[in-house]
């Protein structure tokens, strides 16, 4: 079993916390092509995102307690047993139904895979030791968003929509003989509490910015501006290098900064990112770069946000860090999920919806954070 200061331990969360990426991201160069091989509506495959991301967020708030009362290992294992039982179905699906219905079950079991590897860091790490471990695997999380949509276009194109959930499964598959093989149990003592942490807003509404764009970046790069599915997945792989900036700084600067220094500097770098990408929208230039730009300093300052704010969330709950990785998420993907569905059905055949609802996400993660929780005096 491994260590807690083994590098092969943070490689191992952050590969598990990709799966949630690799599973979001790989499909969608394939969602407009999915419209006419399932004969379904846009707003129909959309669902197959934006559900997903409500049965997600909905299912973390009972992964968080179970972890803590069964333990890390089982909670683990079970969801990404289910997790890769459901992508098989993905994969064999003829019908958007069978195919939605999939990705919910897929989804409930993606929950203890987002869930279960944060609270792992809280066992073992706290303050900022937690936060630059979080930022460490925020690098193993960039490569995801980065390879999955070029790997998934690429499949599209030679196999057909199918073989990206046949891949999903398979690194599942990979992960979960991982954790039964290598992963240790991190939990003290067993725990049937559940209560609350506080809602960390700044990290909610910045998650927003993100699965706006997961949902709307397909149709703004292939069908708006015409780029093809090949070239979605380089242009979208460009923005998510964002992640990997953003992680590598995010651990550098947090341990001179400290956690609130750090989230106060990036919060207005992602809102002059999210209301630049709106004036470009709403200015009508529909180009490539209008996109990828804003939202590359977007990925960076979402980047050295979220892990500080998950950390500054995880921390005062020590002995039951699984519930308040729980409920931290449920109330981020709530938010999250809701912006990628109103980007979904406000789709007007240009990038305009997505990259107002990136601003608006932007606006409110400047807001709260100053509103809420900035030390006094600060700006």
């Amino acid at each position: 079993m491994l260590k807690r200061d083994q590098p092969a331990m943070t490689l191992l969360l952050g590969a598990l916390i990709a799966v949630a990426p690799l599973a979001m991201d790989i499909y969608l160069a394939s969602m407009p092509s999915m419209t006419r091989a399932l004969s379904a509506t846009s707003e129909q495959v959309q669902l197959t995102l934006s559900l997903y991301m409500y049965a997600w967020g909905a299912s973390q708030i009972f992964v968080g307690p179970l972890a803590d009362r069964f333990g890390r290992r089982p909670a683990l294992i079970a969801g990404l047993a289910l997790f890769v039982g459901a992508s098989a179905v993905c994969a064999a699906s003829r019908t958007i139904e069978t195919l939605i219905a999939a990705r919910v079950v897929q989804a409930v079991g993606m929950a203890a895979v987002a869930v279960v590897p944060r609270a792992i860091v809280r066992d073992l790490y706290s303050g900022d030791r937690a936060a630059r471990m979080l930022s460490l695997m925020g690098v193993v999380l960039g490569i995801a968003p980065i390879v999955a949509p070029i790997i998934g276009s690429n499949l599209h194109v030679w196999f057909g929509w199918q073989a990206n959930f046949v891949l999903v499964a398979a690194y599942g598959a990979i992960a979960l003989l991982c954790v039964v093989t290598a992963l240790p149990e991190t939990i003290k003592a067993r725990n049937k509490r559940a209560t609350a942490p506080a809602v960390v807003l700044v990290a909610a509404f910045a998650s927003s910015g993100l699965f706006a764009f997961l949902a709307g970046s397909a149709f703004a790069f292939v069908t708006v501006i015409g780029t093809g599915e090949r070239s979605f997945g380089l242009l979208f792989g460009t923005v998510m290098l964002g992640n990997i900036a953003g992680s590598i700084a995010g651990s550098r600067l947090v341990t001179l900064w400290g956690i609130d220094r750090m989230i106060r500097y990036s919060t207005r770098l992602m809102l002059c990112a999210g209301l630049a990408l709106a004036a470009l929208a709403w200015l009508g230039i529909a180009h490539t770069a209008a996109i990828v730009i804003p939202m590359f300093l977007f990925m960076i300052a979402l980047m050295t946000t979220m892990p500080q704010a998950t950390a500054g969330g995880l921390t005062p709950f020590p002995e039951i860090s699984g519930s308040a990785a729980s409920l931290l998420l449920f109330c981020q993907f709530m938010l999250a999920s809701t912006a990628a569905l109103i980007v979904g059905v406000t789709f007007d055949g240009t990038q305009r919806p997505m990259a107002t609802v990136i601003a608006v996400a932007s606006t409110l993660t400047f807001i709260a954070f100053r509103a809420l929780v900035r030390p006094p005096g600060a700006s």
